[in-house]
């Protein structure tokens, strides 16, 4: 009636762009969250103009504006009332404001989203909440060279 499987059948292969090798989906986020440089942690409150370079992790309560090109994490404790507009974000608990991501979206576990989204990818899992708009976006076009419309 039930059917067993092996636990490496239960570990999805994510492939990422421009890596070189494929990784189980739980050592994905693992990973990323490993190579965090910046972290508010739980009982932090802070509020006003944040910019980091690379990354950030969100356990505490931040509200105002996020500077980035880097990705932004914020754990299942983290609250962010902000308008996010950053590389890329992986977020785990609340956010009020609108998200824009430039390369992907991965909202987890029971995180709650009261805004516009728009990225180019977005990954949902079961039990997550959002209100608003969700638009999926392609990446932007590179722009040609001269030396292609000049071709052309």
């Amino acid at each position: 009636m039930f059917k067993k499987y092996a636990k490496n059948f239960l570990e999805k292969e994510v492939s990422l762009p421009g890596a070189s090798a494929s990784l189980p989906e739980s050592s994905f986020f693992e990973s990323r969250e490993e190579t965090v440089t910046t972290l508010i942690a739980e009982e932090v409150t802070i509020k006003g103009e944040l910019s980091f370079a690379t990354s950030l992790r969100i356990d505490g309560i931040f509200e105002g504006e996020l500077l980035s090109e880097g990705t932004l994490i914020v754990g299942p404790t983290g609250f962010v009332k902000a308008n996010i507009n950053l590389q890329e974000a992986f977020i785990s608990g609340t956010v009020e404001g609108d998200i824009t991501v430039k390369e992907r979206l991965v909202l987890r576990g029971t995180a709650s989203v009261t805004g516009n989204i728009t990225a180019p990818i977005i990954s949902v899992d079961e039990g997550v909440s959002i209100v608003g708009q969700m638009r999926i976006a392609a990446a932007p076009p590179i722009a040609a060279t001269e030396d292609e419309t000049l071709n052309n």
